[in-house]
């Protein structure tokens, strides 16, 4: 098309626009938008910031169009099932309200609250089936920006407290509702342009909610099998419940605990949960016989493995024991001998990188009483040397083992299960927006990553974004498999977290330029920041597990 006056480039080619003109007119008026297509244009990224196709447009925009089929789209495909799932709850329920809790399941925990009693299967069957029916109608999904003081006044006639309670707080002029056949709802972050761009979901009865499950990322036609993790639901629903209790449930009621200046009493409370855990931690490692204990404590990046195992190991001394920490580092076996990942690369992360037969060997001596030569890892030459000095660990004394692997039995095939207790350890604190909009638990620590990357190791925002997705595949690999293997769950999260990362991260994730790859999602994470008020690092408690991230911990890394 021949470019004279106004223009945008999309995906390299200039094409004439009108000022003001929303994205979807101009990609309608080239036959791009087409929600039946196989892989149709679903959202874009607008000057290397992502965009749902509604976005107006100024002139001269950098555009970059993005597919349904493609990874990043998955979010926004997820928050818009979120959507038809809110309105098809409101249309059949009028009187209940909708709580999307946490990841799980291949999918997302809810609950439909202010019933007389719980959904039983035929209504939950009910609600898909008119989801269904959305679908099938292609109903468009509109933005609409309203300012915040007609926003508060709309969400209040509503009648949903949580979007009031968090719009009263945010520091911007407007914010956009979106609309779907007569149902506006504040969600934060993009929607599909209708609801016929959606391809595969299902509702899964989990008394006393149901799973939402949507495609995989990449594949939005397709529908993985449901993982079935009593203990982690167990754990998950327990901290939601006490966050209700607390009045701490989404970010809203935390901004109005920051501007009450009751600070102090969440920092404490939440401290108080994670130090009833390591003393009951304690007493089950004291329950272990008395001829031999270990404890195994696995978990994700930025989890707080490390935290836990000296946070235990004093407990353990306060009951009269003599913790030993043992460290898998020490048991890479040569560089020469590390496997390789597909990519060239030497895979540390793999089981084979470690030693085994030498790990179980030096356990079943130093559980027996026995003096062991343990050895260390060079990382500069690669090689493995065994220290002069023998280690002996009192007979029943706890061993105490951290590392991605800690829950996989072959690490430790040589030692009887009554002797080990395993824990498993996750920034489990699923804070909502609000009701419908959630926060990932794997983005509470990607904050924690970028922040220790920073102060610790010497890298930019940008590399810890670059690295991320790698890191996450090879949690999916190596850590979840055994999760539901664990004794003990420790939801390392604490709900106020995300306040003091904030004064931290956004400066970092700013410094990401926006000719950077990942400028988009560090656009995405600031937004995410921006719905949070600020805490002050200083009310950290130095024995606090965040101090592992943030720095002025009282223990030693």
């Amino acid at each position: 098309m021949a470019t004279q006056g106004i223009w945008v480039e999309i995906d390299g080619q200039k094409v004439d626009i009108t000022p003001g003109q929303a994205l979807i007119e101009v990609l309608r008026e080239r036959g791009d938008v087409a929600p039946d297509a196989q892989d149709p244009v679903a959202m874009a990224s607008i000057n290397g910031r992502r965009a749902d196709l509604y976005e107006p447009l100024t002139g001269e925009d950098q555009i970059q169009l993005y597919r349904l089929r493609e990874r990043r789209v998955a979010p926004t495909i997820q928050r818009t099932v979120a959507f038809i799932l809110t309105a098809a709850c409101e249309q059949l329920f009028p009187g209940g309200e909708l709580r999307m809790e946490f990841s799980y399941g291949r999918g997302v925990y809810c609950r439909l609250l202010g019933l007389e009693k719980d959904l039983e299967e035929p209504e939950i069957a009910a609600i898909e089936q008119r989801m269904r029916d959305l679908v099938a109608a292609d109903l468009p999904i509109t933005p609409h920006v309203y300012g915040i003081r007609e926003l508060i006044r709309k969400t209040r006639a509503l009648g949903r407290p949580a979007e009031t309670n968090l719009a009263q707080y945010l520091r911007r002029d407007s914010l956009k509702l979106f609309r779907l056949q007569g149902t506006d709802h504040l969600f934060y972050g993009r929607q599909l342009p209708s609801t016929g761009f959606v391809r595969a979901f299902r509702l899964v009865p989990e008394s006393p909610g149901f799973i939402l499950q949507v495609g995989p990322p990449g594949a939005p036609s397709k529908l993985l099998p449901t993982v079935s993790q009593p203990k982690f639901l167990h754990t998950m629903r327990t901290y939601a419940d006490w966050l209700v209790h607390q009045e701490l449930q989404d970010i809203g009621h935390l901004n109005r605990m920051v501007v009450q200046g009751r600070v102090a009493d969440v920092v404490q409370l939440c401290e108080g949960r994670h130090a009833r855990v390591f003393v009951e931690s304690a007493d089950q490692v004291s329950d272990l016989p008395d001829d031999g204990r270990l404890v195994l404590v696995a978990g994700p990046s930025s989890s707080g493995k490390t935290s836990f195992a000296k946070r235990l190991s004093v407990q353990l001394r306060v009951l009269g024991y003599s913790p030993f920490a043992l460290s898998l580092d020490d048991y890479f076996v040569d560089r020469e001998d590390t496997p390789k990942s597909p990519d060239g690369d030497y895979d540390y992360e793999a089981l084979e990188a470690i030693k085994l037969d030498l790990f179980n060997d030096h356990l079943q001596r130093l559980m027996a009483g026995e003096s062991v030569r343990l050895p260390t890892y060079n990382f500069h030459t690669g090689m493995g040397t065994l220290r002069e000095e023998p280690t002996r660990v009192g007979r029943g004394q706890p061993l105490i083992v951290e590392g991605i692997h800690a829950l996989n039995p072959r690490l430790t095939a040589a030692i009887d299960r009554r002797h080990k207790l395993e824990v498993y350890v996750s920034a489990l604190c699923h804070m909502n927006i609000d009701n419908t909009s959630y926060i990932r638990t794997s983005r509470t620590r990607l904050f924690r990553r970028i922040v220790r990357d920073a102060q610790f190791r010497g890298y930019t925002a940008s590399e810890t974004l670059a690295r991320w997705p790698k890191v996450r595949s090879g949690e999916e690999k190596h850590i979840f498999p055994f999760q539901n293997e664990a004794d003990i769950f420790f939801n390392s999260g604490l709900a106020y977290e995300l306040s003091v990362l904030k004064l931290w991260a956004e400066p970092r994730l700013a410094a990401v330029t926006i000719d950077d790859p990942n400028y988009g999602t560090a656009r995405s994470l600031i937004d995410l920041l921006a719905t949070l008020l600020p805490i002050d690092a200083g009310v950290v408690p130095p024995t606090s597990l965040l101090r592992e991230f943030v720095g002025g911990s009282g223990f030693r890394y």
